[in-house]
């Protein structure tokens, strides 16, 4: 079953950077949700990107010569219940 929390991060990150998101399970349980981003973000959109983040967790960003990545770690699915 697809975690809502994790599906709901993925899209709000999307929305944040402009980027198109990936979610993987892994191998010892939980999700993996990554990011890589565009060239030129604005600091509004940092910051919109790293509040997102915080709800993850684990999080943290990579960087190469050729790509910068964000990404967050879900530990196990965690159902939110209204």
């Amino acid at each position: 079953m697809r975690s809502t929390r994790v599906y709901d991060l993925a899209d709000r990150l999307a929305a944040a950077t402009g980027a198109r998101t990936r979610v993987r399970p892994r191998p010892g349980g939980g999700y993996l949700v990554e990011v890589t981003l565009p060239a030129g973000l604005t600091e509004e959109q940092e910051l919109a990107a790293l509040d997102v983040l915080s709800d993850a967790d684990r999080y943290g960003h990579r960087y190469s010569s050729a790509v910068e990545k964000l990404w967050a770690e879900f530990d196990e699915e965690r159902e939110q219940h209204t």
